[in-house]
């Protein structure tokens, strides 16, 4: 019996920058099992496209949404109508930067994950596969200026977290998306001993993957120094 392919997972755009949008269109379609099934310029063209029936898994999403002769969109205030509509769908902001207390709004409050544009085009396919998958991704840059911030809101209460010195440091590696070898590199440990602290680390915190440490240190307001 002739076995069935599996189904592409459907990628909603949603950017004013027509260059932008229209490579990221063609880049994605086809890559990886990826499906475009639209792209729009504006938050209300895209809203309305979902009220019509427009079905997708995951959408990419630009911070600032402009529209010509009229005022900017936060990108964020359109996540809710849309999961309204589709609860089961998933969501990514991407930006090339947004401030601090709208990372924490779009990560901890609208549960959705954070790309910056900077980042490399193959971290952005990870981040699409792991998005719909049920995990937050948020990258590296935007993760750090979010422990930054906590770190400082941390600093003025008492500490809750038992790591040491040397947790700590290789946190802050993983956080940057440091593989252990890298880290190891920066802190002049073996790669066996990054692994081992790493694995102390998972225990304490509770958490079963690198990306779920990322999310654990943003959430629980870790200083990272």
């Amino acid at each position: 019996m002739k076995q069935s392919m599996p189904s592409a997972i459907q990628v909603l755009l949603i950017d004013d920058h027509t260059l932008f949008r229209e490579g990221l269109h063609r880049m994605l379609d086809g890559d990886r099992g990826l499906h475009v099934c639209g792209d729009f310029a504006t938050a209300a063209s895209a809203l309305k496209a979902v009220r019509e029936g427009l079905v997708f898994d995951i959408a990419l999403i630009d911070y600032d949404l402009s529209v010509p002769g009229g005022p900017s969109t936060n990108g964020l205030d359109l996540i809710e109508p849309i999961r309204r509509l589709r609860p089961q769908s998933r969501f990514l902001i991407v930006t090339g930067g947004m401030k601090t207390v709208e990372l924490v709004r779009a990560v901890q409050e609208l549960n959705a994950g954070v790309f910056l544009k900077a980042e490399p085009t193959a971290e952005l396919l990870l981040a699409i596969e792991r998005t719909v998958r049920g995990e937050r991704w948020v990258s590296s840059g935007a993760a750090l200026q979010l422990l930054a911030a906590n770190g400082r809101e941390a600093a003025q209460g008492p500490q809750r977290h038992a790591l040491t010195s040397r947790e700590m440091l290789v946190l802050h590696g993983v956080v940057e998306g440091l593989a252990n070898k890298e880290i190891g590199a920066r802190l002049d440990l073996s790669e066996s001993t990054v692994k081992a602290v790493l694995q102390k680390i998972f225990e304490k915190t509770g958490v079963r993957s690198r990306s779920q440490l990322v999310r654990y240190a943003i959430e629980a307001q870790i200083d990272l120094g």
